[in-house]
């Protein structure tokens, strides 16, 4: 019982309220027909909705309001009658009707009777919005019936007409011509007196202004919010929307034939525009609720935009509208029916991903969609009443700003708690800033007294290290030395020493290089120096003194090795002994420019390394040059990267073989400094020179 009874209801619900819709779409057909008005002053203005029609070919004398023509028509005398071979019809209803022949006109015929003390007053009469052109006549009652034109010529605009007759009884006549689409007059005619009539006119066409300046200024507001906040595209949707709106809804009523007055203003704006706003309304919907445009949203777009190109396209081609107000219009509706269902469906869908506030911008939606659906059916002659769609949508346009108002005004106020926050946490920070500053300045004062401190220790070291360097070459007869020295930083770890043995003749060249630079180095230097000690006593074997520097530096290198070359020159016989402990190669530098590399066996002086070191003999010859050097000079780059290498220097060495070796040294040194131009010294560089003169007598 209980499923029968939710069935009954759940049936019963919809069909009571599709039979209200048809009732108060339908409920003007229960009004008593009155063919006939009684004037009184005391209560117009009156709309006439019951009207005698006949039709009539087009070029006839009442079509063609011909003036003062006569024109008997053996039913005039019975518009008071209420015979049923009278046919009855209003002209707002005319839709109601088969589609027109082009070659009749329908007229409409309605009798106003006034008092005898009212005939002078002059009455007039406001004519609706007419897309098929229209115009108003008025035949006076008494022994000479006579249509006199109200105008002088067809038109669509709504305008004010005079009834130029001052009898007790007059016969309207409305000519309608042929107009296929679904809709060939906006309204029903009005009559009262002058200004009555003028004040109606005044308040429909007061009232389309005032809708289209609130859509033009909505659309400025909202394409002002849009430009400054581009991600919320809902505001574009809105802003094209009520730009329609303002266009299309002057051009429904027909006031825009004001401005132009041609059938194309009604047929683009008055149709086809029509047919377009639902296709912003649905970029609008699914922007508020940041909704998917699902393929049956996609597909119904489509078909609004056959119909909104429809109406122009059958227009421009065969001059009316008779398969669009036949097929078109009828699709219309039903595409509308499923796109409203499809609304609805987003509504719940995505309820909870609205933007806005739901329940204020659904009622809104809701509201426009309900009123947009009656003016369509307004517009195909449905019903009488005055479309309410443009009060809706200044709802739904009120109920928006609401929503957006609120929305901007929670950003706000989040924005002004995120400025207190912001506030309060720079406040903070400055006052840690002020405290680190303090700090920090108070840490600078104490590294710029160590730098002063170490720069001064630094200084000093420098002193010792340039004290361990030979303050005295030795001076001899057949044997002349030259040396330089060039440190990376105040200190370095490259270390060069000669010594002259009077005893065996013999002059002893050391030169060598600890890895790394500054302090550490410098050290490893010095420690270098006085390992030395009186390494006189080992010349005749190099070798043995690489050995003996390597055994007193065992397990204090730290990670550190040295690199060493150890030349003995016997100036008695010119022979020279070489010894190289990884060290770059000892340069003899022949007299006649030759220049020659040698490189004993021998590994770098490190702990983990156990090796022992050969000595090699080489005859010298008066002029001849032993050069000795570490690896700052040929590891030396250019700003480019480029090193300066051996060969670089061997070419110094050979276009300068010929000179001193104190001006060799110059030239070397220079040569260097040139390649590396602007570029930083990238390590220490060590430089020593010796020329043999010839054996000793």
């Amino acid at each position: 019982m209980k499923t029968k009874l939710n069935l009954k209801r759940t049936v019963s619900g919809p069909l009571l309220f599709l039979c209200g819709i048809a009732l108060c779409l339908r409920i003007e057909a229960q009004e008593p027909k009155t063919l006939t008005t009684k004037w009184d002053p005391a209560h117009g203005p009156y709309e006439l909705s019951d009207w005698v029609f006949t039709q009539l070919p087009v070029g006839s004398p009442l079509t063609k309001a011909f003036a003062f023509e006569k024109f008997q028509d053996p039913d005039l005398n019975e518009l008071g009658s209420s015979s049923a071979n009278i046919p009855i019809l209003s002209p707002s209803r005319i839709g109601d009707l088969d589609r027109f022949d082009k070659d009749l006109t329908y007229v409409f015929l309605h009798s106003v009777t006034k008092k005898k003390e009212d005939e002078d007053i002059l009455l007039s009469a406001y004519i609706p919005f007419c897309p098929s052109r229209c115009f108003f006549s008025v035949q006076s009652k008494g022994p000479n019936q006579t249509i006199v034109p109200s105008e002088l010529k067809e038109s669509a605009k709504p305008r004010i007409v005079p009834i130029a007759s001052q009898s007790e009884e007059v016969i309207l006549a409305l000519s309608l011509f042929a107009f296929e689409g679904p809709r060939s007059i906006l309204g029903n005619p009005i009559i009262g007196t002058v200004s009555e009539i003028q004040t109606v006119y005044l308040l429909k066409a007061l009232r389309v202004l005032l809708f289209s300046v609130l859509e033009l200024f909505s659309f400025v507001f909202f394409a002002f919010i849009y430009i400054r906040r581009r991600t919320d595209k809902f505001n574009l949707s809105f802003a094209l929307l009520n730009l329609s709106m303002a266009i299309w809804y002057p051009s429904y009523e027909g006031w825009t034939q004001y401005l132009v007055d041609s059938p194309w203003i009604w047929v683009i704006f008055g149709y086809s525009l029509g047919a377009f706003l639902p296709i912003l309304f649905y970029e609008f919907t699914i922007g508020i609720f940041q909704a998917k445009a699902g393929k049956l949203g996609r597909f119904l777009q489509f078909l609004f935009i056959l119909l909104t190109i429809w109406p122009t396209l059958e227009y421009s081609i065969i001059g009316g509208h008779p398969y669009f107000g036949k097929y078109a219009f009828q699709t219309f509706l039903i595409v509308l029916v499923f796109f409203y269902g499809n609304t609805l469906y987003i509504f719940y869908r995505y309820r909870r991903s609205s933007i806005l506030s739901y329940p204020w911008v659904v009622s809104g939606l809701i509201l426009v969609a309900v009123s947009s659906f009656y003016t369509v059916l307004s517009f195909a002659g449905f019903s009488k009443s005055q479309p309410w769609v443009n009060e809706s949508f200044l709802g739904l346009t009120l109920l928006f700003s609401l929503a957006l108002a609120k929305r901007y005004a929670e950003v706000f106020r989040a924005l002004e708690k995120s400025q207190l926050k912001l506030k309060l946490l720079n406040e903070s920070l400055e006052s840690k800033v002020v405290e680190r500053t303090r700090i920090i300045e108070l840490q600078k004062a104490e590294l710029v007294q160590k730098g002063r401190i170490l720069e001064k220790d630094l200084s000093i070291a420098g002193k010792i290290q340039n004290a361990l360097l030979p303050r005295e070459l030795p001076v001899i007869s057949n044997a002349s030395i030259s040396y330089r020295y060039l440190p990376m930083m105040e200190v370095g770890g490259d270390l060069l020493d000669a010594l002259y043995d009077p005893k065996t003749n013999c002059l002893g060249m050391f030169i060598g290089d600890v890895t790394g630079h500054g302090v550490s180095a410098a050290l490893l230097a010095s420690m270098l120096k006085m390992t030395l000690g009186e390494w006189s006593k080992r010349l005749a074997d190099p070798s043995s003194l690489l050995l003996h520097i390597r055994e007193q530096f065992e397990g204090k290198l730290d990670g550190h090795f040295i690199t060493a070359t150890l030349v003995t020159l016997d100036l008695n016989s010119g022979q020279a002994l070489i010894a190289n402990a990884g060290h770059p190669e000892c340069l003899i530098l022949r007299k006649k420019g030759k220049v020659e590399f040698y490189r004993p066996k021998g590994v770098a002086i490190y702990e983990a390394f156990p090796t022992t070191y050969q000595t090699e003999a080489v005859e010298l010859f008066p002029g001849d040059k032993i050069v000795l050097y570490t690896d700052g000079i040929p590891d030396s780059r250019n700003s480019e990267g480029e090193f300066f290498g051996e060969d670089r220097l061997a070419n110094i060495l050979e276009k300068n073989s010929e000179a001193s070796p104190e001006t060799l040294c110059d030239f070397v040194m220079k040569g260097v400094q040139s390649f590396q131009g602007e570029s930083q010294l990238q390590d220490d560089m060590a430089l020593l020179v010796v020329e043999f003169s010839g054996k000793s007598e």
